[in-house]
């Protein structure tokens, strides 16, 4: 199992390729079921914007989720399926979990429930001081139809949009 050390240059290099290379694409369409299609093609950055902010945390996952994302801003097929070829969802375990990244598990993080930096309301806060990353969380909600929908911070700011579903 790859270390820490060793894996976080490597995701930080590949993130940083697909944002500098991949070009965004135009504006979505209006409207997001909040479907994991429709979070990955359609939805606009404003669309899911307003789904996490009109959810509850719900429960704490368990077991393997699978996963999307992209980088903040609109549907782009291209960095999304380039991040795939990284992040493929995340292994919630009691009170913590694992990322499920190049075919294997890396970068656990504290998983609890806390308050969202963008509004203030409960949401389960994904920790990763854990691994030695301590300006990196992320916070995520439950929708309707069982997607957990969040995003990824660097400190203050949000990184990635991203989603994981059993």
């Amino acid at each position: 199992m790859m270390t820490v050390r060793r894996l976080l240059p490597i995701l930080v290099a590949g993130c940083a390729a697909v944002l500098v290379v991949i070009p965004g694409t135009a504006a979505a369409a209006p409207g997001c079921s909040g479907s994991v299609s429709a979070l990955r093609t359609t939805c606009s950055q404003a669309s899911i914007d307003r789904l996490f902010r009109t959810t509850d945390a719900g429960p704490i996952p368990m077991g393997v989720y699978r996963g999307q994302a992209r980088p903040m801003g609109g549907p782009n097929t291209g960095a999304s399926s380039a991040i795939g070829s990284v992040w493929a969802g995340k292994h919630f375990y009691r009170g913590w979990l694992t990322n499920r990244v190049f075919g294997g598990e890396a970068l656990p993080a504290n998983v609890y429930y806390g308050r969202s930096a963008i509004d203030g309301r409960r949401v389960i806060r994904i920790d990763y001081a854990r691994s030695g990353l301590g300006g990196l969380h992320d916070e995520i909600r439950r929708l309707g139809n069982g997607v957990y929908l969040g995003y990824g911070f660097d400190g203050p700011r949000r990184i990635v949009t991203f989603w994981v579903w059993r």
